[in-house]
């Protein structure tokens, strides 16, 4: 019995304007594992992801501006900013692009919080512009929580920083002191006074404006559940009507802050008066008007305050009571805010601390306004309400509902994918979606090269969570390329059985080669598996030759290879008396395409390929010469996916060869040669893109070129030289665009090997 035994002495890679190989040519490895694709173009898994925002929040959290604000941590925004920053951009500002509407005192638009930031003023009624002589703007204050930028030399920022500010001052009263409860009368006979506010709010934003967002950091005296329905509806009719924004294309989101009744003095007789005391059960009535009024839920959020000792409740603020179902609690109380008024006895723009659900509104508005920035406005404002609901933190002390409604304001978990994030495919709904994103990959056979990945440059596709709300990938990041030959196929070629090693001319080999019948594995000979019949390498083969040249042979992955079978035959006929022979063949793959495999949104694919070939060899001044080449047509299919067409694809591949031997100095090889690559051909793709509004997916379709934009050619030379012990072999390879990519540059390597038999 014969055994040989190889052994590798040196080997030295050298990468020249790219990265060392690391994968097989075929057949294709699986699909990527589930990762999410961030703004900068990097595909990371979601711990990965995880470990990524995590790093930025940690950043924020550290900035001093954050830190002069605890409810800026309480609310999660530092999270929410890393979100912003790895899905949109790291110069994506919190709020861009959305205006934030409030009715209060007015504003200070000179305060160094709102520079460089649009800021809108129309006072109504008597409100005259505030000039600090008269107290603190509470306008200002409210306005910096939610809005004020963030700059160099100022000690805090707004939630939502980078959005701007519309302004509507009405006069307000001072609060506190004795808890008089509003009668219906007096009610009534504000009626017309407040619809005309919101009216003129509304206006402005029918006239073309942005206002999804209106702050209402004001109210009455007088607990919701005090009053009646009927009375409440009989004494504002014209404000409840105007609330509900009827017709609106779009109906503003409605911030009310709960009131800070809760504590307060009253006298024995007054409803909820305790002991001196309101028991503030449930909130104010403009912020519990939805308990009562089916037409102003969707739209309505009535926001409690939390203090920074324990974030529990704060002692002075309104529950939610009744209206658990529209409120949310965010912090309220020890909250840094711009100052514009009077102190020793002058004017000054400075910075105070400040205390009431009237800061505790503006957190929600802020991050309101954060929301619909990241989902590209493409949630109606009813489903931000319910995604700010549904996402708040209700564990511990946040389950009590009476209290804090739907719990404290996450806002972290707000802009984070809540759920399995799936790709809908052929639907309208954005309620019915069909792929799990993190199944969807394509990972690309060789032969493809960077092609698709290229063309999917600057596509998106568009996942939705388990609430609807949309999110955006990079498409080339789903695409993984295979980088060409991997080192250790090219040390089993260089080590392996005869003299061609790196040299060899390659092609379908694996045919029968003598007489009669055979059975094997299909091999191919060369670690650049040059042939067609690289796309069943491992199938199991039986094959027979007759005595005119001609040979066949059949094959099957069968249960070798089931995640990719292949099953196919082919022909070759060379007789003795020429020098050159043909072969053709045809080759089904039942689950890839070219070596191609799609999972997920990316469906399935197939291909059945024809190819036909030639190989030929003489003999020249000692040396002997070869050339083989192949031409292929593949006829892929996809089903169920993105792909919705893909044109027959043309193939090729080639190899030129010339080897000597030597008396004395062993022999010498040298070969040039071209791995398969798809030569033209083209996918029509249909992505989903967008969504409206009203729930409705958009998709976009395009075409995406197949073949990739170079073309791998390897240059290769191998000595070898028998000794008595065995043969010492000698090899460089030369690759220039490795796996017909650009990225990859050029690569060479040099192997130096031992090979003996005993």
């Amino acid at each position: 019995m014969v055994f040989v035994r190889s052994l590798l002495l040196l080997l030295v890679a050298a990468v020249l304007g790219g990265c060392s190989s690391r994968s097989e040519t075929v057949p294709a490895p699986p699909p990527p594992p589930p990762c999410v694709p961030t703004h900068a173009g990097d595909c990371v898994s979601a711990a990965q992801f995880g470990a990524m925002a995590e790093e930025l929040a940690s950043e924020y959290a550290e900035d001093p501006h954050f830190q002069n604000q605890w409810g800026l941590d309480s609310i999660n925004a530092q999270t929410a900013y890393a979100n912003l920053n790895l899905l949109l951009g790291p110069d994506a500002e919190p709020g861009a692009g959305v205006t934030i509407g409030f009715v209060d005192s007015g504003i200070d638009a000179e305060h160094p919080v709102f520079a460089n930031k649009s800021v809108y003023f129309e006072p109504l009624f008597s409100a005259e512009p505030e000039t600090g002589e008269d107290g603190a703007s509470h306008g200002t204050a409210v306005a910096s929580v939610a809005a004020g930028g963030k700059f160099e030399g100022t000690p805090i920022h707004g939630v939502a920083w980078g959005a701007d500010v519309a302004m509507w001052s009405i006069p307000l009263g001072s609060g506190g002191g004795l808890f008089e409860p509003i009668t219906l009368e007096e009610l009534s006979d504000s009626d017309a006074g407040f619809a005309y506010i919101f009216q003129t709010a509304f206006a402005w934003r029918d006239a073309g404006n942005r206002l999804d967002i209106l702050n209402l950091s004001i109210g009455f005296d007088g607990l919701i559940e005090h009053y009646g329905a009927e009375d409440l509806r009989a004494a504002l009719p014209e404000m409840v009507a105007a609330l509900a924004q009827a017709g609106a294309d779009e109906k503003t989101i409605l911030v009310w802050s709960a009131a800070n009744a809760h504590g307060d003095r009253c006298e024995a007789g007054v409803p909820g008066c305790v002991n001196g005391r309101v028991n503030a059960t449930s909130t104010s009535i403009t912020a519990g008007l939805p308990a009562y009024f089916p037409e102003l839920r969707g739209h309505s959020v009535a926001v409690a305050a939390l203090n920074p000792h324990d974030q529990a409740v704060s002692s002075f603020s309104n529950r939610c009571g009744i209206a658990a179902d529209y409120c949310i609690a965010a912090p309220g109380f020890d909250i840094r805010v711009a100052y514009f008024g009077p102190h020793q006895g002058e004017v000054i723009r400075g910075y105070a601390t400040g205390g009431g659900t009237s800061f505790a509104a503006p957190m929600v508005s802020g991050g309101l306004a954060i929301m619909k920035q990241l989902f590209r406005d493409q949630l109606s404002n009813e489903e931000l309400v319910s995604r700010l609901f549904a996402t708040a933190d209700s564990s511990g002390i946040y389950a009590d509902r009476e209290i804090y409604g739907h719990g404290r304001m996450d806002l972290g978990a707000a802009t984070s994918p809540v759920g399995v994030l799936d790709v809908p495919l052929g639907t309208a709904l954005a309620t019915r979606a069909h792929a799990s994103l993190g199944s969807t990959g394509l990972r690309l056979g060789a032969a493809f090269g960077d092609g698709l990945a290229e063309a999917f440059d600057g596509d998106e596709l568009m996942a939705l969570d388990d609430h609807g709300a949309p999110f955006w990938y990079e498409m080339r990041d789903f695409a993984a390329t295979t980088d060409g030959p991997s080192m250790s196929a090219r040390l089993r070629t260089f080590l392996g059985p005869g003299t061609g090693g790196l040299t060899a001319g390659g092609g379908s080999g694996g045919m029968p080669g003598a007489m009669g019948t055979t059975a094997g594995i299909v091999r191919m000979p060369t670690a650049a598996g040059n042939g067609h019949l690289a796309l069943a390498e491992g199938a199991v083969q039986v094959g027979a030759t007759e005595a005119g040249g001609l040979s066949a042979t059949a094959f099957t992955t069968g249960p070798l290879r089931p995640a990719m079978p292949a099953t196919g035959a082919a022909l070759a006929w060379r007789p003795g008396s020429l020098p050159v022979g043909l072969r053709a063949g045809w080759i089904s793959e039942r689950e890839t395409m070219l070596g191609s495999l799609g999972t997920g949104a990316f469906g399935g694919l197939s291909a059945g390929t024809a190819f036909f070939g030639f190989d030929g060899g003489m003999d020249f001044a000692g040396w002997t010469l070869g050339a083989h080449g192949e031409f292929g047509v593949a006829n892929p299919a996809a089903t169920g996916g993105l792909i919705q067409e893909i044109t027959p694809l043309a193939t090729s591949t080639f190899a030129l060869y010339a080897s000597r031997g030597f008396a004395r100095a062993g022999s010498l090889g040298f070969s040039l040669s071209q791995p398969l690559r798809v030569e033209n051909g083209w996918a029509a793709l249909t992505a989903p893109s967008a969504r409206t509004k009203a729930g409705e997916v958009l998709y976009r379709s395009f075409r995406a070129d197949l073949a990739p934009g170079e073309r791998q050619l390897d240059l290769a030379a191998q000595w070898n030289r028998a000794l008595p012990l065995g043969e010492l072999r000698l090899g460089a390879v030369w690759s220039h665009w490795p796996g017909h990519r650009e990225a990859l540059g050029s690569q060479a390597a040099a192997l130096a090997g031992w090979r003996w038999v005993f």
